[in-house]
């Protein structure tokens, strides 16, 4: 993921799509930006777009009627790229072309108001282009070869209206051809002189596209609640904290099912961390709600939480065990184990990577997977680079800190339990574990669940078989 851009990114981080689909672009070019936005690593870089992204919020707030004709003067501006590029090229624009220009200047006119009362991106004053263009003062986009660009055409114009209603049509059309070429010698002259301003255009231009890009994710906090991330700055303390994490989209799914969504807290350092749980303990769902959020800060965007502190990486290296490559015939442990590799070299080679692996080896028998998982563990334990492994394999060694989801709470339970209201009564919320034993609910949620009784017998009488063996 190297130079990794948000269009690779929405396709590796889940939830990502979902926020980008929710943006309020207002503009092409301001769609194309954020598909292009690239990641930043520098902690500088990332906070001076968080400043200006709060400056926006701050804005809005405070004055609204401004940001209304903001967001409405963004909507006017089209991707006239295309167009310098003609202008850059020495070649003659066509009265499109000319519009294109005047329409743009007179949108970047009205941005600047803003932009002075609000300077969050520099944009080139194009006042003198819409004047150029708009020679009459009639204060609209539309173009026409006015009769001030040149006298002779005027007096030539005035000769073909008197000459039309005299009747004399042959004198008419030879004075029409006359017309087109001093109008074509005018759109040369015209062209020649924005020439002068086709540096202007191209930064008014991406200028343009950055604030339309800075008020979606301003907008977009607001909306969903995010929270500016505290960056850590180089040379400090290196660590990543969240206060009430969540994920926007699974968030949107339960609240729109009538369910509750529980956030959590989660501090990340430079090591092993081990997160254990049952099954429907949220800790999947944990691993996707923290690559979220890296990814989100290191595109300059809020993240999903009461309060963060995020290190930046220079990439987010993910493991789900769910991959499988059917064109090249792996299956989803062969691939899990590429992609594990693949972590591992990246590791070694000393890059600065926040390692996300859940589930490790769980496609495989439990004693080769939990020596797979302590395998991991102890290479990556002194690599100095954050790492959060999710497992459901008890007895697992190694230096490593140990969280567990606190999981299915029976003591919560008020009423019937259904399949609907089942994961009201799992507390998501992580605890210190010192332990290597994984908590053991499956045969209590499936009985929950109502899954047939003889097999949930037969299944007890296993697990007391292998306990009196351990014994």
């Amino acid at each position: 993921m190297i130079e990794m851009q948000v269009r690779e990114a929405i396709k590796q981080i889940s939830g990502f799509r979902y926020l980008i689909d929710r943006l309020e672009l207002r503009s092409g070019v301001g769609r194309e930006r954020i598909l292009h936005q690239p990641w930043m690593e520098c902690s500088e870089t990332i906070e001076k777009e968080l400043e200006k992204t709060e400056q926006i919020i701050r804005v809005a707030a405070t004055n609204p009627p401004l940001t209304c004709k903001f967001r409405k003067a963004l909507e006017r501006v089209k991707n006239i790229r295309g167009t310098i590029k003609r202008l850059s090229e020495n070649t003659v624009l066509d009265d499109l072309e000319l519009f294109e220009i005047k329409n743009f200047a007179s949108a970047v006119v009205e941005i600047r108001a803003f932009t002075e009362y609000c300077p969050v991106v520099e944009l080139p004053d194009l006042t003198a282009v819409f004047v150029l263009l708009d020679p009459e003062n009639t204060g609209i986009s539309h173009f026409y070869i006015y009769d001030v660009y040149s006298p002779d055409l005027a007096a030539l114009r005035k000769e073909i209206r008197l000459k039309k209603s005299a009747g004399e049509e042959e004198v008419t059309e030879a004075l029409y051809f006359k017309s087109v070429e001093i109008e074509d010698r005018v759109r040369g002259e015209l062209t020649v002189k924005l020439q002068g301003y086709k540096e202007s255009l191209s930064k008014a231009l991406e200028g343009v596209a950055h604030l339309d890009v800075l008020q979606a994710k301003a907008l977009l906090a607001v909306q969903l609640d995010l929270c500016r991330p505290e960056v850590c700055v180089e040379g400090g303390e290196v660590y990543t904290a969240y206060e009430g994490l969540f994920h926007p989209e699974i968030k949107d799914n339960l609240q729109r099912n009538g369910k509750d969504y529980q956030a959590v807290d989660i501090v990340i350092r430079p090591e092993v961390t081990l997160i254990t749980g049952a099954n429907m303990a949220g800790k999947t769902v944990l691993l996707k709600s923290v690559a979220l959020s890296q990814c989100l800060c290191q595109f300059g965007f809020y993240v999903p939480a009461k309060c963060a502190r995020v290190a930046s990486v220079a990439e987010v290296a993910i493991s789900s065990g769910d991959g499988q490559d059917e064109l090249s015939g792996l299956s989803s442990f062969a691939a899990e184990m590429l992609c594990v590799d693949r972590i591992i070299r990246e590791v070694k080679a000393g890059r600065k990577i926040l390692v996300l692996i859940d589930e490790l080896a769980r496609t495989t028998n439990p004693a080769e997977g939990r020596a797979l998982v302590c395998g991991v563990v102890e290479l990556l334990a002194g690599a100095g680079v954050p790492v959060l492994i999710t497992t459901h394999y008890s007895g697992i060694e190694g230096r490593c800190r140990r969280l567990r989801v606190r999981g299915f709470r029976e003591e919560k339970i008020e009423g019937a339990l259904t399949l609907a209201n089942v994961t009201s009564f799992i507390d998501y919320s992580l605890v210190e574990e010192e332990r290597e034993e994984v908590p053991r609910e499956a045969i209590r949620i499936a009985e929950i669940l109502g899954v047939d009784g003889e097999l949930l017998e037969k299944a007890r009488r296993v697990m007391e078989k292998e306990n009196r063996i351990k014994k």
